[in-house]
């Protein structure tokens, strides 16, 4: 909790609320350096086994023969069944935190073929859901959510200061309670950038979802990769930028 000063409508007052947390996390693969990362110190296990897994650095928590982290000390010690070599060639994101992934290139993702099919009301209605399950949100603002829907119900629900590692705790928050993310809805209250589309299509989510925009290159690998996209996403509208997973009205459905 911090003191802070509201200034509304000329009048100046007092008030004593949460603010959004952050602090790093460095993380050691048996014994090495890999990288740090800065969090929200929640969900720090699936953070770390879902970063590990869109780095393809393992397939699958069977890989982890241990897993220490301490969120004192700002460190996480992941011991593996077998020698690994740690990608090396970093790429810094779009992320407002300045994230960090190493592989990028959307040749090593397979087009999605899935036949999920969704209305705009569903979506605008999991969307209401994920701001209903952020209590850290609620709490202080600043903090970004993401949620796998099937369309029916939130499976798992993640924050983070950074829209990138809320899904990161979303794909370990799966493997640890063994929920598969394939032909789920990826919700998030971030934008959709390229390393955001990518990292849905890896997890084999065919439509993402976002309360604000996605980037145009976003737009075309979605293309590519057979992703659907929507934007801005309200409770009585959205823009689809790419794919068929959403029904719309006939007459529209039936243009090219």
């Amino acid at each position: 909790m911090r003191t802070y000063f509201r200034v509304h409508g000329g009048v100046t007052e007092e008030i004593r609320g949460e603010v959004v947390r952050e602090q790093p996390l460095t993380i050691y693969v048996d014994g090495a350096k890999f990288l740090t990362l800065l969090c929200t110190p929640t969900q720090l296990d699936a953070l770390v086994i879902g970063y590990l897994w869109m780095e393809q650095v393992i397939a699958d928590v069977g890989d982890i023969r241990a897993l220490d982290v301490s969120p004192v000390d700002g460190r996480a010690d992941v011991t593996l069944v077998r020698p690994v070599t740690l990608p090396t060639e970093r790429i810094l994101t779009s992320g407002c935190g300045g994230g960090i992934t190493f592989r990028i290139d959307h040749r090593l993702f397979p087009r999605l073929s899935s036949n999920l099919r969704v209305s705009p009301a569903t979506l605008s209605a999991r969307m209401k859901d994920l701001f209903a399950a952020a209590v850290n949100y609620r709490a202080s603002r600043g903090i970004h959510g993401a949620a796998l829907t099937d369309g029916a119900t939130l499976a798992v629900v993640a924050e983070d200061v950074g829209r990138h590692n809320a899904v990161d705790k979303l794909k370990g928050e799966a493997l640890l309670r063994g929920i598969s993310t394939e032909d789920r809805i990826l919700l998030s209250t971030g934008r959709i950038s390229s390393e955001m589309l990518l990292k849905a299509s890896r997890m084999g989510v065919p439509l993402v979802a976002s309360r604000t925009s996605p980037t145009e290159m976003a737009v075309g690998l979605a293309e590519q990769l057979g992703v659907t996209v929507c934007g801005y996403v309200r409770p009585d509208s959205l823009n689809v930028y790419a794919g068929d997973a959403v029904v719309l009205d006939a007459a529209l459905a039936a243009r090219p």
